[in-house]
């Protein structure tokens, strides 16, 4: 099976997206939580670019740009594109339950 042109095209461009802030924790809670402020999903950039991911406050991984010595764009890439779905989701539907986004 082969990935569509339109996501490989998208995975394989170097981009920013100007609704992105750098240094901001961009946070969503899983869908099943029943009120537990445990199982939030986490993603953030620094001013070099370099993305990062974690759950629940525990360890950050890092996945930096090609110029940094990035292994993996395209991950990096796909974290971009999910930290901007999570402010989305966060504007159009609120948790709660989720504290203020460190700036």
């Amino acid at each position: 099976m082969t990935t569509p042109k339109s996501v490989q095209k998208t995975l394989e461009d170097s981009f920013w997206l100007p609704t992105l802030s750098t240094n901001t924790e961009y946070r969503r809670q899983h869908d099943d939580h029943d009120g537990n402020p445990k199982g939030g999903l986490m993603v953030m950039f620094d001013e070099m670019g370099d993305g990062y991911i974690s759950t629940d406050n525990n360890e950050w991984l890092r996945f930096r740009t090609f110029g940094g010595g990035g292994q993996s764009e395209r991950t990096r890439t796909a974290l971009l594109i999910l930290a901007e779905a999570i402010r989305l989701d966060n504007l159009a539907r609120p948790q709660q339950s989720l504290a203020t986004p460190k700036q």
